[in-house]
């Protein structure tokens, strides 16, 4: 597939240089390839918005989107074929539906064909994007960068906390979901910048970073001092003010999912990996081994702080994960088993 991608990359790219030769495009039914005198080809360069969230998170990458282009070179129909980041798939998709192509032609004739695009988002080719990667990766004086590796002996510690507003338009709409922060922690124990670094509803972003930004903590410290550091929060937006204990994510690729279970396992066995990204390394979790089964593949462990433990169970089916944070075996067995009558 990757093969394939660049190599209708490099057409379209060159469609200007190879316009004499003959080249084979996807028909416009997908059933297999037709031979063109003509590439399609853009009238104008395509200018995406560059999400702001995926600005300060230092997401980058290229979209490749598949496009139907008619005979008069409008696109008529647009899907990603291998995505980045749902936001920057999203905004890549917006852009291409406006675009304007030049048709693709057959012996002096036009028609409709399928055709690749790469969409690239890359920070740091204009002087905006220039000054926000240096901010974020790179860190202001004294700060450390967002994706910068610092050692610490003691990690932030939350003293105060802040509880985000419920957005009246997501209560009235029924919208849930989770939101993650990364809050820049100062030397003396106050958030001084949050990035949302996941999100699974826009509406939710806003809130969860004035929560975090009203946070108090007790400083960071390595060798005796007091340091800054990043530290990553999580915010549920529930509607019943509950924190559920069993979720699911899809993911595009069962690959993807089987990538999401080998760190899940990564990250639990290792809590200097935890201290990288500032989640939980002074948790201790243990491997729990038991008859329990689910599934393509599923593991459990037992999550210990201080004097109080729980369970975790975490699952995948085909391309789908599975998480449940529960009291007991007993309960992750009885979670277990619901899953199981609800597939059948």
């Amino acid at each position: 597939m990757k093969t394939k991608l660049i190599l209708f990359a490099l057409l379209i790219s060159f469609a200007a240089m190879f316009a004499q030769d003959k080249a084979k495009l996807q028909k416009a039914d997908e059933s297999g390839f037709i031979e063109v005198d003509k590439l399609p080809a853009l009238v104008s360069p395509l200018k995406p918005e560059y999400p702001q969230l995926a600005k300060l998170a230092g997401i980058q990458g290229t979209v490749y989107l598949k496009l139907l282009i008619d005979k008069k070179g409008n696109v008529e129909k647009a899907k990603v074929e291998q995505g980045v980041k749902d936001m920057l798939d999203e905004s890549a998709l917006n852009a291409a539906k406006k675009a304007k192509f030049t048709p693709a032609t057959m012996n002096d004739k036009p028609v409709k064909v399928w055709v690749i695009l790469p969409v690239a988002f890359k920070l740091g080719v204009e002087r905006e994007d220039e000054d926000v990667s240096k901010k974020v990766e790179s860190g202001e004086k004294g700060e450390p960068g967002i994706n910068e590796f610092v050692k610490v002996e003691k990690l932030p510690e939350m003293v105060e906390g802040s509880t985000p507003v419920y957005p009246k338009e997501a209560k009235e709409k029924g919208i849930e979901g989770k939101v993650y922060v990364k809050v820049l922690v100062d030397k003396e124990g106050n958030p001084k910048k949050a990035i949302v670094i996941r999100s699974d509803a826009e509406i939710f972003n806003q809130s969860a970073v004035d929560a975090a930004m009203k946070s108090k903590f007790t400083p960071a410290v390595n060798k005796g001092e007091k340091i800054a550091v990043w530290v990553v929060l999580p915010y549920r937006f529930s509607l019943s003010g509950k924190e559920p204990k069993g979720s699911f994510e899809d993911f595009k690729t069962i690959d993807e999912a089987k990538k999401e279970m080998q760190a899940i396992t990564y990250f639990s066995d290792n809590p200097e990996a935890r201290k990288k990204i500032g989640s939980g390394p002074s948790i201790k979790a243990v491997k729990v081994e038991n008859d329990i089964s689910f599934g393509d593949e599923c593991i459990i462990y037992k999550f210990t702080k201080n004097d109080k433990s729980g369970y975790g169970f975490f699952g995948r089916k085909g391309s789908r994960v599975y998480k449940y944070i529960g009291d007991s075996l007993e309960e992750i067995k009885k979670y277990v088993d619901d899953l199981k009558k609800e597939a059948n």
